[in-house]
Parts: C-alpha cells; structure tokens; sequence
C-alpha cells in the first residue's frame, strides 16, 4: 500500500465519472507539500506532519463511525455469497493484500473470493487456494493506467459481487458501481494510529489487513478464530523451482553452499540502500566464503555491475549476478533457496518473508531464508519484519528475521509514500553500521551450520 491519504471509506451507487486524473494531481501536490516542509524544517517538520495526520486520518471517532457504517451495511445482507479483492498496484501490495484474503477465506468459507492484482504479480499469486477467481490486472505504478481503471470496472460490472474491498487509494470507489465498498482507509487510519505506539502493538501492513477484516466482520458472521495468522503466502510453478536450481548448478553453487541473496534495488531512493554502505556489505560478506547471488536493479539499473566492479577481484570472485530477464517467480525461488536474504524496504522484502509453497502440490518448500532488511525513509513496524523487536511480527520462514533501521530525524508517517516524496536531500540511512548487517548474516550460516570459520570476526571486522 503506497498511500495512506484518502477520503472516502465506505461508498455504493454511483456512475463512474472521469476523477482518476484529479485524484492523481491531488496526491502528487500532497506529498510535494510534506516533502518540502521536513526539507525546510527537518525535525519539527516531522513532528508537525506525524501530529496532524495522526489527529485527523488516526483520530478514533471517525475511525469507530466509519466501522459503525460498515457493519451496519453488512446487517442488512442475508450472506455474503461473493466478494472482490482489489489490491493496490505494485507487486509488493499484491503481497499485502493476501493477509485480506486469508481473513475473507477463514469467515467465509464457501463464498466465491476474487482478486485483482498487478498483472507482474501473476505468477506469484496464482494457485492460492483460498481465491477462487485471480485477475491480474494492473500495469501502472504508482498510478494506474487508463486501462487499469476499465479492466476494473469491467470485472466489477461483470459479476454481482456483495462486496468489494478496495487497497488502492488511486482507485476510487466509485468506479464499483452500487455494490458495497470497503476502502482501504479504515485500515489505513488504524496505521497512522498505531505509529504513535511503537513496540506496543503490531502494526505490519500484511498482518494489519488481516485483522482489519476480522474487525469489520466481527459482528456479521461467527467464526472459529482459525489457526494464528503468521504472514503471506506466496505459490510457485514446477517450472520455477527448476529453472532457479539449473541457475544455481549453471553457477556451480550447490544446496551445501551457504548461499546469500542480495538486492541492491528498491523502488525509490528513499528505501535503496546507499551505495557505499552496499558496497561495505558487500566486501564483508565476501571475506566469508559464501556464494553471493546479486540482483539486478530494475529502477536503479546496472547497479548490479556498478557494484560488482567497485570491488576488487578478489572480493568478487565468489558473487554471481542474477539477469534482470529473470522472472519474478525464478527470482522468488531463488530467494528459497538462499540461507540468507538481505535488502532494503521493497517489494522482494515480502516476497522473502512469505510463505512458499508449490503450485501444484501444495506442499511448503524450504522455507530457511533468513530475512534481514535495512530501512531508510520507511517506517519499519508497518514494512519490516523481526523476530525478536517488540511490535515486529517475524517473517513467515522457518529462520530468523531482523530489521536495522537508520536514524532519520525527519522521517515521518508521510514517508510511506516513497514513491511520491520530492525531499531534494536523501537523509534517510545516517548511522547504519555496515558490519552490523554482515555479522547477523554471518551469525545465521554459522547457525545452520554452513559456515565454520574461526577467523570470520577478523575478516568481517577489516
């Protein structure tokens, strides 16, 4: 979920009128706003921002009226026989959206349970048991595309859905026609809210639209409460898990290798790890004997190359590129495959921290990656994942997860809109120790027993 602005939570009954383009111009100048008050005013820029939006889309009256309305609609059905999951337009959301889905499935068993997602994301998503009907349907980001818009509202038009729950705050409810809309702000409220309360309660954006629908269907329906949520589940194809073990055997890297995977990329500069602070990683990693995968940059491209040949040769004769032609789903796999994962605050985090299983049997796969993750511009309770830090939920692995969070004096609830931040000035990532990020990821293979190496403090600490 890239925006948590919004204005309409709850809405049925209207004609589709053109607005996509006056809600895109009105976020735009939003973030433009925030962006320029903390570059003039760093600090208590920050402190305004997090205050007055926590007031207004936090405050709890509007939150317990806008939950008042909900319910009081779903009353009025009999059952609900059919609902539509509309994610929000990145691959990342099409992740997040699945905490929804595995909620909807627990309360209604036997509905019929639709999702549109990023059509990217296809293969990630498809043969989750739990959805009846997958459209994979987006292609623009962070805005969507004309066509996007009327795929949508055909799906909508085309099938008579009791219910639709909207993620997208660049989707307006009202292109669902009469039917009854849940919007994603009443989840996003609750966000903003729980921010004030850091390490008190959870606040992941995966667990959090899991339990908003538990919340709203509370009084509607009784439910067993099912089996404790633990994350999102993501489903990969024969064909996937075979391709990413012929790129490992093609590379002469085998399952007894300790194997880590590293993404230098992220969507914006806010959540990319600093060059130098990768390329520090980088170096300390190498000294460990392990095989390093590196992903290639898809928005900051040839960062892969730029990376690999600011290190000596020695440093990087054990590291091996991933194309960026690979496929989502390979790349997934490959992460499956991998004892340990490190990246910033980006899609592939939560590809990381799902849960994997095979398409076509069912059954889970590794599932050992331990997931590290280094947050900038972000805020990291409702992004990151940890084992161990309060109001963290940890990854859904069978391995540790952590987050090293940067200081940032003025990061703010806004910034979780990287996409549309214009901060001139990246002031997102002072005083991360790379060291730290190697010594955990080193504390890991050595755990799962892949690396014994008596002389790893001396190196890593070089």
């Amino acid at each position: 979920m890239n925006n948590i602005a919004g204005s309409a939570y709850l809405s049925g009954g209207q004609q589709k009128e053109p607005i996509q383009m006056d809600k895109e111009t009105q976020f735009k100048r939003f973030f433009q706003f925030t962006s320029l008050v903390t570059d003039v005013f760093p600090q208590r820029g920050a402190r305004v921002l997090d205050i007055t939006l926590r007031n207004l889309l936090g405050n709890i009256l509007v939150y317990k009226a806008v939950e008042r309305r909900a319910r009081k609609q779903f009353a009025k059905a009999e059952k609900i026989k059919s609902v539509l999951v509309a994610a929000d337009l990145n691959i990342g959301d099409a992740i997040i959206a699945q905490g929804a889905v595995a909620a909807l499935r627990e309360i209604l068993p036997d509905a019929r349970l639709d999702c549109a997602i990023k059509k990217s994301a296809r293969d990630l998503i498809e043969g989750n048991p739990k959805i009846t009907n997958l459209y994979p349907v987006y292609e623009g980001a962070p805005y969507p595309k004309e066509s996007d818009i009327d795929r949508l509202t055909e799906i909508a038009e085309s099938h008579d859905y009791d219910l639709v729950v909207n993620f997208s705050p660049m989707v307006d409810d009202k292109i669902f026609g009469k039917k009854s809309v849940v919007n994603y702000a009443m989840m996003a409220a609750e966000l903003v809210r729980n921010e004030g309360k850091k390490g008190e309660v959870i606040n992941n954006v995966v667990y959090r639209s899991y339990d908003f629908i538990k919340e709203i269907f509370r009084d509607y329906v009784t439910a067993g409460p099912g089996e404790d949520f633990k994350g999102a589940e993501v489903f990969l194809s024969d064909e996937a898990l075979v391709a990413a073990r012929n790129f490992l055997a093609s590379n002469d890297i085998t399952a007894d290798d300790p194997i880590v995977l590293f993404n230098p990329d992220a969507s914006a500069k806010f959540t990319r790890m600093p060059f130098d602070f990768q390329l520090s990683v980088l170096r300390k990693l190498s000294g460990m004997h392990c095989s390093i995968m590196l992903g290639a940059g898809h928005v900051e491209k040839l960062i892969e190359h730029e990376l690999l040949f600011s290190l000596s040769p020695e440093h990087r004769k054990n590291i091996t590129i991933i194309p960026p032609s690979t496929r989502l789903d390979v790349y997934t796999a490959l992460i499956d495959l991998s004892d340990v994962f490190i990246s910033g605050d980006t899609g592939p985090l939560h590809l990381a921290a799902a849960r994997k299983y095979s398409r076509r049997t069912g059954e889970s796969l590794r599932n050992k990656t331990a997931v590290l993750s280094v947050f900038g511009g972000t805020p990291s309770h409702i992004y990151g994942y940890d084992s161990n830090a309060p109001g963290f939920i940890a990854s859904n692995q069978d391995a540790p997860s952590k987050c090293f969070v940067a200081e940032s004096n003025c990061r703010n609830i806004t910034c979780i809109n990287k996409m549309a931040k214009t901060c001139k000035e990246v002031r997102c990532f002072r005083k991360l120790d790379p060291l730290d990020v190697a010594l955990e990821a080193s504390s890991h293979l050595e755990a799962s027993g892949k690396i014994i190496n008596k002389e790893r403090m001396r190196i890593l600490v070089k």
